[in-house]
């Protein structure tokens, strides 16, 4: 009885050590996903009913595929009627040729616009080469500005706060929500959103955060790529007041690698409640 006892508890402890082994592999294989989104309101216009939106963070100009092939195919095949770029598509550790790469083959799908995150203010980085690709393919440049998005017969609002703004610098650039529009703002970080919900965007898109980098069960994301320990915005939505924020985890990698955080391309359907 004895040696049958020590004999399963040795057998459990191997399939333990198997399991976590398992775990621990498993984690550093991150694919690329796509993450979809239902957004309703009455204050979606009804022309926007049904309207798609990708949203894109954090590139990195990482590689997915020859020539980004399998990033170009998933924005693509989700056929949006917009696509958002929140910041950090560059840094100084890769050239432009991904993210040219990227925009080639995506700016005959739908309307581009893009804001600013802290990477594209690396010193080293290829920002004013970025500037004249955007420029080229009619990739707008959305930082601290708005413009009306028309489609059916309806307009929406669309506002992006560049991301080198403190608190106060961010109380001088934004302005009140426009009550009567659906308003939908782009901003890379997540860190803000506390003191955006108060000027009452209906959605608010972000990034930076990397989805917490190291993602454990029950816990989510552990740390942002700015080493700050359990961020309160990892990723997914979050409602604050009026306003609604979607965090991407992005695409890209930071210092430290990914774990169970799977690379994201996001698609938001607006859908109009009576």
């Amino acid at each position: 009885m004895k040696l049958s006892s020590l004999c399963n508890r040795k057998n459990v402890l191997i399939l333990c050590i198997i399991v976590i082994l398992l775990y621990i592999i498993s984690g550093f294989y991150n694919p690329l996903v796509l993450t979809r989104y239902d957004y309703t309101s009455s204050k979606v216009p009804e022309g926007f009913d049904g309207y798609r939106i990708v949203h894109i963070s954090d590139f990195h100009c990482k590689e997915f595929g020859d020539g980004e092939s399998d990033l170009i195919a998933m924005i693509r095949n989700a056929e949006p009627d917009l696509i958002l770029f929140t910041g950090d598509s560059i840094d100084d550790e890769h050239s432009l040729d991904n993210y040219r790469d990227l925009i080639t083959g995506i700016y005959d799908v739908a309307p581009i616009y893009y804001v600013n995150g802290n990477h594209e203010y690396d010193a080293s980085a290829p920002l004013a080469e970025m500037k004249e690709l955007n420029e080229k393919y009619q990739v707008h440049d959305l930082n601290d500005a708005s413009v009306v998005v028309e489609h059916n017969g309806d307009s929406i609002l669309l506002s992006g706060l560049d991301f080198r703004l403190t608190m106060r610098g961010l109380r001088n650039n934004i302005d009140y929500a426009n009550t009567t529009m659906f308003n939908i703002l782009l901003y890379h970080g997540t860190d803000k959103f506390d003191g955006i919900a108060p000027y009452n965007y209906d959605l608010v898109l972000s990034g930076h955060t990397h989805g917490g980098i190291v993602c454990l069960p029950f816990i989510g994301g552990i740390i942002s790529n700015q080493k700050e320990l359990f961020p309160k915005y990892d990723s997914g939505v979050y409602t604050s007041g009026l306003s609604t924020m979607i965090s991407s985890r992005g695409l890209g990698d930071a210092s430290i690698p990914r774990f169970h955080n799977p690379r994201e391309v996001i698609c938001i359907t607006l859908h109009h409640s009576s």
